[in-house]
């Protein structure tokens, strides 16, 4: 199983990161391949350049901060396991977001790491212009 995680640092306070962070509607403003979202009550779908992609929303813990997903259908090839998991900490000057993923098989993981790691650099990009 391939499994890697990405991490950053914003000065922004972790209620409200974690309010932009689980709002479905404003992925595409921070993940960079995500053209259009929407949220249908258990799935997200996430519309790219190459496709659609649905995910089950696993886990949503408002307390710890927590969100937890897996893909369901649009990879491009059969998934056998994933699990991406967003986690938004306090911080001594905000919030640290860390993103992390595990999937099978492991020919997916260059792929959805390349996306994850354009992710967190796009969510600190959009915390830094949206203060």
């Amino acid at each position: 199983m391939a499994t890697f995680r990405f991490d950053t640092r914003v000065a922004q306070d972790p209620d409200r990161v974690w309010a932009v962070l689980t709002d479905v509607n404003l992925i595409p403003q921070w993940f960079p391949a995500v053209r259009e979202a929407h949220f249908d009550g258990v799935h997200r779908h996430l519309s790219t350049p190459e496709g659609t992609l649905k995910s089950l929303v696993v886990t949503r813990d408002d307390e710890l901060r927590r969100f937890q997903y897996r893909f369901v259908e649009g990879m491009p090839l059969p998934v056998d396991f994933h699990l991406g998991t967003i986690d938004v900490l306090p911080d001594a000057h905000g919030s640290r977001v860390v993103y992390s993923q595990e999937i099978l098989p492991e020919a997916l993981a260059p792929v959805v790491e390349r996306a994850v790691g354009a992710g967190i650099e796009g969510i600190a990009r959009y915390f830094a212009t949206h203060p």
